[in-house]
């Protein structure tokens, strides 16, 4: 038979043991119950470990991408509006100058509405987001387009103003001189010199800080589409041309056949830039679509990880809870049993 050694120390001592046991699993139990899952996970499912730490990665990983494709969006976004706006702005133009609508006295209005309209169109296509030019391809930093009546005098308009000098003696709107511009001399005007203006390199010398570049964006798995459009595209080079054409050519200066001429050069290069800026956002609402789907299916894989690594981790709530409260009963009790016990004491049985 053995003897166990025995004292009122031992005695106290074995409650306070069970009163921590106690604690330490109510602390455990509080754990699983606001976070519904194991309070130690590498504990409870051990080599099963490694499978949750993946799947989380995963969806990690996806969180990344949905991120990254809400910003590719907003420029997305914000690109539609702005050519939504420029293409609109051209179809307002040709209107004005449609066949019918015009007459000898028409010169000044239109004028007028091109240099109103190359303004807004340069501002639209210096849009920004985040801090980051839109239109300026992958230097997204640098502003696309100069501004045409800036102070001191722009490149642009310098550029127009010594072209058309050269080509005729005097600059625009000078009399008697641009009353006796022929019809065919301004044909040849707005074909050689003009055009050359809005062709490279002259228009990244004068006009353009954007790159031919565009940027391109991963929004999935060995998909990295062009996510952007740059100033330099001919669309917008074209709707530069009619603006500054209609602005600065002189028109109320000009015989009537010599402005017939002018209206039928930017009729024709209106029409072709707004079927052009057309495509560009047919360009970009295909990838912004592709996006959006792309979306519908990372969150489909993402509830279907999570589902992954929550029949792994998490746990009953009802039954933490539960445990909970049987946990603080059993504490109570504990704290009772061990109040009682120090008020004992071997001698009182010697």
């Amino acid at each position: 038979m053995k003897a166990s050694f025995i004292s009122t120390a031992t005695l106290l001592n074995s409650a306070r043991s069970t009163t921590a046991r106690t604690q330490a699993d109510l602390a455990k139990a509080n754990i699983e119950v606001n976070k519904g899952r194991y309070a130690d996970v590498g504990l409870e499912l051990g080599y099963k470990t490694a499978t949750t730490l993946d799947l989380r990665q995963q969806v990690d990983a996806i969180t990344e991408q949905q991120k990254r494709n809400d910003l590719t969006k907003v420029r997305l976004g914000n690109s539609q509006t702005a050519l939504n706006q420029i293409r609109s702005d051209g179809e307002a133009f040709l209107a004005l100058i449609a066949p019918g609508k015009l007459t000898d006295a028409s010169g000044g209005i239109v004028a007028q509405a091109a240099a109103s309209k190359l303004s807004a169109f340069i501002g639209q296509m210096n849009s920004s987001t985040a801090g980051q030019f839109i239109f300026s391809g992958i230097n997204s930093a640098q502003r696309p387009l100069a501004d045409y009546e800036a102070s001191p005098q722009s490149k642009a308009k310098t550029a127009f103003t010594q072209a058309f000098q050269t080509a005729f003696g005097f600059p625009p709107g000078t009399q008697p001189g641009a009353s006796q511009i022929t019809a065919a001399q301004m044909k040849s005007f707005l074909d050689g010199p003009v055009a050359t203006l809005f062709a490279d390199p002259q228009w990244g010398d004068n006009w353009s800080s954007a790159s031919n570049t565009n940027i391109r964006n991963e929004i999935g798995p060995g998909e990295n589409p062009e996510t952007s459009t740059n100033a330099n595209a001919q669309a917008f080079r074209q709707l530069a041309m009619i603006y500054t054409i209609g602005s600065d050519v002189g028109l109320a200066s000009l015989a009537p056949a010599t402005q017939s001429v002018v209206y039928e050069k930017m009729r024709s290069v209106a029409g072709l830039a707004t079927v052009g800026v057309t495509q560009l956002q047919a360009d970009l609402g295909a990838v912004e679509a592709r996006v959006t789907t792309l979306g519908t299916q990372l969150d489909a894989q993402k509830n279907i990880l999570t589902e992954g690594f929550g029949s792994l981790e998490n746990v009953d709530r009802a039954e933490a809870s539960s445990r909970v409260e049987n946990l603080k009963t059993l504490l109570q009790i504990s704290y009772s049993l061990t109040s009682q016990t120090r008020k004992l004491s071997l001698i009182d049985y010697v």
